[in-house]
C-alpha cells in the first residue's frame, strides 16, 4: 500500500508571501423565514452550550456523550476578538492526519471562526484527554476538503442532518456540494506532536461500554426505586 502525501493546510491568518488559497463559495441566499429560523438556532445553541454542554465538557464528561447515533464533540476555546476573553465552542470533530478537524457551521460569520482569524492560537479539549494547546489553520485545498469533509460530516451522525442531507447515507459529492461555503479548520498541537484517534473519538469503540454501563445503572436505579415501599405507594396514589 502506497502512502499519499497530505497537502499542508492554509493558515487561518494567511501569510502574505504564500499563494492565495482558493476562495470558498458565497453563502447561499436565504428566505426571510429561513434566516429567522437560522438566527433562532444560533441563539438556542449559544445559551444551550453555555449552560449545558460547556460545563459538561469542562467537567471531563464529554466521553459519555459520544456515540454513532448522536456523534462526538470536542471543546474548542478561542480568544474573543473584541473582549479578549476565553470563548468556548462545543463542536463535532474528526481525527485524521495527526490533527482534529472541525467545520464553521454558520460559514464565515461563525463567531469562533472569526476569533481564530484574529488569533489562531487555541485550546482543544478532546473527550477523555487533557487540554491541548493548539494552532488552527484553515484548509482550502480542494483535495483536502474532498477527503476530510465527508468523513467529518458523517461522524456527526444525526446532528449532521443540519447540513441539508443525512451524511451517513449521502454520497461524498452531495455532502461537498452542500458545504462549499463552509470553512474547514485543522486543529493541531502547537508543539507539532500528532493527535492519534482514540477509543472516545469518532470511529472508536469506547462508547459501547459507556452506553452499556449507563443503561445498566439506569435499569438498576429504576428497580431500586420500585422496591422502595413508601415511594411505590406514592407513585400508585398519583
Amino acid at each position: 500500500m502506497t502512502a499519499t502525501a497530505t497537502p499542508p493546510a492554509d493558515p487561518v491568518t494567511p501569510d502574505s508571501a504564500s499563494p492565495e488559497p482558493p476562495a470558498l463559495a458565497a453563502p447561499p441566499s436565504l428566505s426571510p423565514a429561513f434566516q429567522a429560523i437560522l438566527n433562532a438556532s444560533r441563539t438556542a445553541f449559544k445559551y444551550g452550550n453555555r449552560c449545558g454542554m460547556v460545563p459538561f465538557h469542562r467537567a471531563g464528561l464529554a466521553a459519555w456523550l459520544g456515540s454513532p447515533l448522536m456523534g462526538w464533540q470536542c471543546l474548542l476555546t478561542t480568544t474573543g476578538r473584541r473582549s479578549g476573553l476565553a470563548r468556548h465552542a462545543p463542536l463535532g470533530y474528526f481525527v485524521a492526519d495527526g490533527a482534529a478537524w472541525v467545520m464553521a457551521g454558520y460559514g464565515p460569520s461563525t463567531l469562533w471562526y472569526r476569533n481564530l482569524l484574529d488569533d489562531p492560537r487555541t485550546t482543544l479539549l478532546l473527550p477523555g484527554r487533557p487540554p491541548i494547546t493548539a494552532l488552527a489553520t484553515e484548509a482550502r485545498d480542494p483535495s483536502t476538503r474532498a477527503r476530510i469533509i465527508p468523513a467529518l460530516a458523517r461522524s456527526m451522525a444525526l446532528p449532521g442532518a443540519m447540513i441539508g442531507c443525512f451524511p451517513p447515507t449521502s454520497t461524498d459529492e452531495r455532502i461537498l456540494e452542500l458545504l462549499t461555503w463552509i470553512p474547514l479548520i485543522r486543529i493541531a498541537p502547537a508543539d507539532d506532536s500528532p493527535i492519534a484517534a482514540g477509543p472516545d473519538d469518532p470511529g472508536g469503540l469506547g462508547w459501547i461500554w459507556r452506553q452499556a454501563l449507563a443503561i445498566g445503572v439506569t435499569f438498576l436505579g429504576i428497580r431500586a426505586l420500585r422496591k422502595t415501599p413508601g415511594l411505590t405507594r406514592i407513585v400508585r396514589l398519583h
